[in-house]
């Protein structure tokens, strides 16, 4: 309720670039189909449309248009298209143990925002994070280009689940180190304020839209110098079939938790 015509556009279209990012692909156009209540009044379709179009714009694509029908509710269907050399297409199969876990950005700002919400706290920026996902399109189009990933795939519905998708499509397992996992200040005063765990925040909800991917050891320096600050490691790929969440010296499993598509 509180998102805006515009947010909603941009939504619609950010998720979807944001899996061409999870591939290294550049986007070419995005097609957005809309089922619209005949209620809706006209400028909120166009703003919405034009959130769409900003942020097509803004990763250098093009909003191609769609289609459009009348619907009982507001209905939003995203298609992306990307191009992307055939030696550099990321995919989720591929990591093996020895190899190296990163990810681009912040855990848990969208979630943050979330909680914000539902507490009636003041978070600008928490709320941005959640309403106006930002695609890692020029990360997504790096690491492929560096020919160093061996997996990859974006953390939409948080950083557990996707790592257990992650793991299945390989085959292996994660151990991540709860300290390496990067958190926004704006996280940590949220969860005080809230009385929650900053890291459990970080670990528990999606929306982040980051890129969660693979390394060769060999291969980490160029990949780091390629992405600056922007990508941080967090663990390490190992066999089995259980990911593993290190906190000092403590080892427990890493439930899949997040946000499951479905579910009732």
């Amino acid at each position: 309720p509180r998102m805006t015509w515009w947010q909603k556009g941009w939504m619609a279209a950010a998720v979807n670039l944001s899996d061409i990012a999870a591939m290294g692909a550049q986007p070419l156009g995005l097609l957005l189909a809309m089922g619209l209540p005949r209620h809706l009044e006209e400028k909120d379709v166009r703003e919405m449309v034009q959130g769409a179009a900003d942020c097509c714009d803004t990763y250098g694509t093009e909003y191609l248009g769609g289609d459009t029908k009348e619907c009982s509710e507001l209905a939003l269907t995203g298609t992306s298209l990307g191009l992307v050399p055939k030696s550099g297409l990321l995919t989720r199969k591929g990591a093996r143990p020895g190899d190296l876990l990163l990810m681009t950005g912040t855990a848990g700002l969208a979630f943050a925002g979330l909680l914000a919400l539902e507490n009636d706290i003041h978070s600008e920026k928490a709320l941005k994070s959640l309403f106006e996902p930002r695609p890692r399109v020029k990360e997504g189009t790096l690491i492929s280009s560096s020919g160093k990933v061996t997996a990859c795939m974006d953390t939409s519905d948080g950083l557990p689940i996707s790592l257990h998708e992650l793991g299945e499509a390989g085959a292996v397992s994660f151990e991540v180190d709860a300290a390496a996992v990067p958190v926004d200040p704006e996280v940590l005063r949220l969860a005080k304020i809230a009385d929650k765990d900053p890291q459990e925040i970080a670990l528990q909800g999606g929306g982040d839209y980051q890129l969660l991917f693979t390394v060769r050891p060999e291969g980490l320096d160029e990949v780091l110098n390629a992405l600056g600050d922007e990508a941080k490691v967090i663990g390490r790929c190992i066999e089995g079939k259980r990911n593993i969440l290190k906190r000092g010296r403590s080892r427990k499993e890493l439930e899949p938790m997040g946000y499951e598509h479905f579910r009732r």
